[in-house]
């Protein structure tokens, strides 16, 4: 079951209905949480029993921890055993062929001509999160920012939370357990104002702008006569696609989650806008950037370091990681070797252009150019899969400056979608607060949802696709 699906629809609002009927909060939670395993069950019955686990494991872990803390066993050795396990069942359903072939392909270039066999192995909806979410609860309760739940109902609720539970945004414990074990005050005007107004905004994004796009962005990819004006549109129009889907899918989540009380985290903010690389991951996938800063970038040092050596090394490592998070093949791991480079690029430039230049209005406009063209290069390597793919793409980009035609055609026939996504994009700063998480213009704010509600209506992809970020 999706959120773009009718089903997911009429699920979502008879979730609704029937929270609102209940009234006590332990009741609820209960609620909630039968009805966020059904959700998942639906998508992946197979795997209900991994998430259990997950949770069991993270529950049990976090008691453990609190119990053997003032005894004086290690608490870091169980906190370790429990990330490993948890590690090691992600690493099993998303790595194991990856890594497998690679060692088989690694052996053989010393002669050696290894019989491996892989596993046709079907990635569980969400193990990404669900696991990463788990495990910063963990390090939390070892660093003593929070406790260790002692209810099972409430912290099985915040590992499966269907609304973020396949997609993110990756909740901390802080700010989403907290929620979940106070009861949550009754829904304003202003709660049912703000939670329609991202769940309309949010199917826009995906099945008008991202969902009419990703045609365009397959046959671009596809094309037989690659050129490098080609390529671009085709990064242009693909970065604006993964944009509006994954952006779109957390502005539904949190829609959801607003109007059933709740505030999970910002995932996006206007990233497109960013002056910087480093800019751009603090508005990018907000939740999982907050996640390897805190949990990977900070344990291994950060900026702690008097090596500059180190320091770079600890940002490319992290972003390597990053990388790696997303898909178990050679392209994510130099897509995020490349974002990490280009932030070093981007920190050494800071530190070369005065403060005074940096700041004015023509750098500004030039910064947020230049990091707009470095990510759309960087989509390449998230885009493409296939490492000849990649070598021919580049070939290209560099010698291949014919094609300007189907380059053209292809940017016409996208640019009602690309309008959109700006008009959107301004509203959405023109009308809410995405930081207060409130609506700070109601003058005419109800237009506007029902322009944009006529857009989805009118527009809709005839054929509507998965959330791309639901393979992670």
């Amino acid at each position: 079951m999706s959120f773009n699906s009718y089903g997911g629809i009429i699920f979502a609002i008879l979730v609704l209905c029937g929270y609102h009927l209940i009234r006590r909060h332990d009741r609820q939670n209960i609620f909630l949480l039968l009805v966020s395993i059904y959700f998942y069950a639906t998508s992946s019955i197979l795997f209900t029993g991994l998430l259990i686990s997950t949770i069991y494991v993270g529950f049990s872990a976090g008691q453990i921890i609190e119990s053997v803390r003032n005894t004086g066993r290690s608490v870091r050795t169980i906190t370790a055993f429990a990330i490993i396990l948890l590690l090691g069942i992600l690493g099993v359903f998303k790595y194991y062929n990856f890594f497998v072939d690679s060692f088989a392909a690694s052996i053989s270039m010393f002669g050696f001509k290894p019989s491996v066999s892989t596993l046709n192995i079907v990635l569980p909806v969400g193990i990404s999160f669900y696991i990463f979410q788990t495990i910063g609860y963990l390090i939390d309760v070892v660093r003593k920012q929070t406790k260790a739940e002692t209810n099972l109902i409430d912290f099985a609720l915040f590992v499966s939370f269907f609304p973020q539970l396949v997609a993110g945004p990756i909740e901390r414990s802080q700010n989403f357990l907290k929620q979940i074990k106070v009861k949550r005050p009754p829904i304003t005007n202003a709660d049912v104002t703000y939670g329609l107004f991202l769940i309309i905004q949010g199917y826009a994004k995906k099945v008008v702008i991202a969902d009419n796009l990703a045609p365009y962005v397959d046959a671009i990819f596809e094309h037989k006569d690659i050129s490098s004006p080609l390529i671009w549109v085709g990064l242009l129009l693909f970065a604006i696609q993964i944009y509006g889907d994954f952006s779109g899918y957390t502005d539904i989540a949190r829609g959801y989650s607003r109007l059933l009380g709740f505030r999970i985290l910002l995932n996006f903010d206007r990233p497109y806008a960013a002056r910087s690389p480093s800019d751009f991951w603090r508005r990018w996938h907000i939740s999982l950037s907050n996640w390897f800063t805190e949990y990977v970038y900070f344990s291994l040092g950060g900026n702690r370091s008097k090596s500059s050596v180190r320091r770079g090394g600890n940002v490319l490592g992290t972003m390597t990681l990053s990388g790696l998070w997303h898909g178990a093949s050679l392209n994510f791991i130099i897509w995020g070797a490349y974002h990490g480079l280009i932030i070093l690029l981007g920190r050494v430039f800071s530190k070369i252009v005065p403060k005074a230049v940096r700041q004015s209005k023509a750098s500004t406009a030039l910064a947020v150019s230049l990091t707009f063209i470095l990510m759309l290069y960087g989509w390449m390597y998230f885009r493409i899969t296939d490492f000849d793919q990649l070598i021919s793409f580049h070939h290209a980009i560099i010698f291949e400056w014919g094609g300007w035609e189907p380059a053209l055609a292809f940017l016409f026939q996208g640019t009602i979608f690309l309008v959109l996504w700006l008009v959107i994009d301004i509203m959405e700063l023109h009308w809410i607060n995405i930081h207060a998480h409130e609506v700070k213009n109601y003058r005419g704010i109800g237009i506007y949802m029902g322009f944009i509600l006529t857009i989805v209506f009118v527009l809709h992809a005839v054929d509507p696709s998965a959330f791309i970020y639901f393979r992670f």
